[in-house]
């Protein structure tokens, strides 16, 4: 049945033209606005997701080298991975709060100052006795990542309209698929498996002034070029959702209240986090996993991610215009997840069996449906918590996701270190089936789409355009809507767009 507890926007048709009820029908309807610079808007972001996600593996994937480097134990170096994952979930909710009162300009230069800083820290880590200084440097990395990986919904529904939020939400994420891709190749590539320490500490100074210095540059263009949600809105989704949160100013706690009333979004929160949780299981373990078969493998092994990762890229994408062009959103979720199984089996036989080029085919067609799952879930998860503030679900969904990969990475690093790697891919591919059998039975829901077809619209004569208001369409919509909470009818609104 219906979350009726949920805020919803029920549309009816009405001949009666929108207006407040106690208002005069006499009002200036509201203009929607596709604005041009929604493009650079989104390439900032996209850099800025890049640059702090590039940090999360560029120590897990070198784990052999920094172990002997710093003199700690391979749990330790997996502990940087896991930073990003434990501060994310503790610190998600004071950022979301930040987010929703500063706005989505202010939140990415806080985001950007964080990651430049901690990007800084770092340098100074490169001593045989300064690890603690690594966890200081990437702890505040990881606190920045709090103020971006909730953005990617957010940004899409402040700028661009119906027909390309889930492309836009799709590069969002792409951004940081890029920048976790980066971190898989530039770790190898930069530091390598010296037998003298000093070298290998010139090649982690090396790595860590090249991310410093592009942190710097990509905190300077979000001050200078970065803007907040435009003056009009993009879509008629917009519009109605912020008119919806303009008509009852509500405390931080509600939503997250309505939430976890939400039975098809409890539902996703557990099949994305365990898909997720595989994920980063995979990328924080794989150095570990490959050298248990491959030796002198670090490079290999660090490609092999980057091919996760890339074909991630193309998969997050894919999944995004085929969204937008069928919105069938429950039958893609149930095929992605299924051959991400797949792809994760494959991917653990080969190692196994010590077939190095197909190694590198199935962790290919593992990438492009798990690492392209990201977006994917993004969007089931708008989906299913319209009205609501993207950055809020999305916020619950990363920590369920990271919780999960928490409790992967430690259980299965202590299985690898007794029992070695076989029991750690039977581990993960049980995740992904549970994942699977969730994802099948979550009821299809789709409030935000369900909202923009019942919005009943006559076109006025002719569209207007000027040279005020290019690429803006003004339209009346015929519709009442009705503000549920708590089973009751509590307002009966009337609105002119």
């Amino acid at each position: 049945m219906e979350d009726k507890s949920q805020n919803e926007v029920l549309t009816t048709k009405d001949p009666t033209k929108i207006i407040k009820s106690d208002e005069s029908t006499d009002v200036e309807s509201l203009k929607l606005k596709v604005y041009k610079k929604r493009w650079l808007m989104l390439i900032i972001y996209m850099i800025y997701n890049g640059t702090n996600s590039s940090q999360w593996i560029e120590y897990s994937i070198i784990t052999n080298v920094v172990t002997r480097y710093y003199g700690v134990s391979s749990m330790m170096v997996d502990w940087t991975s896991m930073l990003f994952l434990a501060i994310y979930a503790v610190f998600i909710f004071p950022a979301s709060y930040v987010t929703n009162k500063c706005g989505l300009r202010w939140t990415i230069i806080i985001g950007a100052g964080l990651n430049c800083l901690g990007s800084w820290i770092k340098i100074l880590s490169v001593q045989p006795d300064r690890f603690y200084v690594v966890f200081i440097g990437h702890s505040i990395v990881a606190l920045a990542q709090t103020l971006v990986l909730p953005l990617p919904g957010r940004l899409a529904a402040q700028w661009f309209p119906s027909t390309q939020l889930s492309t836009a939400t799709s590069l969002g994420i792409f951004g940081n698929q890029v920048g976790i891709a980066l971190g898989f190749l530039l770790g190898p590539v930069i530091v390598k498996n010296h037998n003298n320490l000093d070298d290998i500490g010139k090649d982690l100074s090396r790595l860590c002034w090249i991310v410093a210095i592009v942190g710097t540059i990509v905190l300077v263009l979000v001050l200078t070029l970065f803007q907040n949600e435009p003056d009009l809105p993009p879509s008629e989704t917009r519009a109605l959702q912020k008119m919806n949160r303009t008509e009852k100013k509500e405390e931080f706690v509600e939503p997250i209240k309505r939430l976890c009333r939400n039975k098809n979004y409890i539902m996703l929160c557990n099949s994305y986090g365990l898909n997720i949780g595989v994920l980063n299981a995979v990328s924080t373990l794989l150095n570990q996993i490959f050298l248990a078969h491959f030796e002198n493998g670090e490079e290999d092994a660090g490609r092999i991610g980057l091919a996760l990762t890339l074909t991630g890229m193309a998969g997050s994408i894919s999944f995004g215009f085929i969204l937008d062009k069928t919105h069938k959103f429950k039958q893609t979720a149930v095929m992605v997840y299924f051959l991400t199984l797949c792809g994760q089996i494959l991917f653990a036989v080969f190692t196994c069996m010590g077939i190095k080029w197909m190694v590198y085919v199935s962790a290919t067609f593992l990438g492009y449906f798990m690492s392209g799952y990201l977006a994917l879930g993004y969007d089931l998860c708008t989906e299913y918590t319209y009205p609501e503030s993207e950055n809020i679900p999305a916020g619950l969904l990363y920590i369920t996701s990271n919780i999960y990969g928490i409790i992967l990475i430690i259980s299965l690093e202590s299985l690898m270190n007794t029992y070695g790697d076989i029991p750690v891919h039977i581990g993960l591919c049980l995740a992904l089936l549970l994942g699977f059998i969730l994802t099948a039975i979550t009821k299809d829901e789709q409030r935000r789409q369900d909202a923009r077809k019942k919005v009943q619209y006559e076109e006025i004569a002719r569209i207007e355009k000027n040279d005020d208001v290019p690429e803006s369409n003004k339209f009346i919509y015929n519709i009442s809507f009705h503000v549920l909470r708590d089973n009751s009818c509590t307002d009966k609104v009337s609105l002119s767009i």
